[in-house]
């Protein structure tokens, strides 16, 4: 009987940790969509990026940390975790985890860019890459090259 009992302890407890680490779900009432990092395009990074952030009375972001995710789109997560508005509260501080994800589109997809929100703290960040410019026919590609400078011996 206690064995059962302590495996559904346990299991409510990996279920349900935000209620006792202090977190809770404040409701949104302004949410700023997320950027893609423009320089991570070329190079086609993805990932999830997981926020924790304090949250005042007033409904203010006070602080956004990076709990795990991809080191390159950290800064992007942060930066539109702080700019979130939620809900006033009478609590004094509260404490609320936001997960970004960032996925690079097909070449082929109609879609350039797309943010789609995930109640209650989710959200995906969705980007086509741009293509790298194509020479012009009878261009060269790379561009047009300085010619070589004679060196001087005086």
């Amino acid at each position: 009987m206690r064995a059962k009992f302590a495996a559904s302890a346990l299991a409510f407890l990996m279920f349900v940790p935000h209620l006792f680490a202090g977190e809770s779900s404040p409701a949104v009432k302004l949410a700023v969509a997320a950027k893609y990092p423009a320089l991570t395009l070329p190079g086609r990074v993805y990932g999830k990026v997981t926020v924790r952030v304090t949250i005042d009375r007033a409904g203010t972001v006070n602080d956004a940390r990076v709990v795990e995710g991809h080191q390159i789109l950290r800064e992007a997560a942060v930066n539109t975790a702080q700019q979130w508005k939620s809900e006033e509260d009478a609590a004094q501080e509260r404490v609320a985890t936001r997960k970004f994800s960032f996925v690079i589109l097909p070449a082929n997809s109609k879609v350039q860019v797309q943010t789609i929100f995930l109640p209650p703290s989710g959200f995906e960040i969705r980007q086509k890459p741009v293509e790298p410019a194509r020479p012009a026919a009878g261009e060269q590609g790379g561009g047009e090259r300085p010619a070589p400078r004679a060196i001087s011996k005086t």
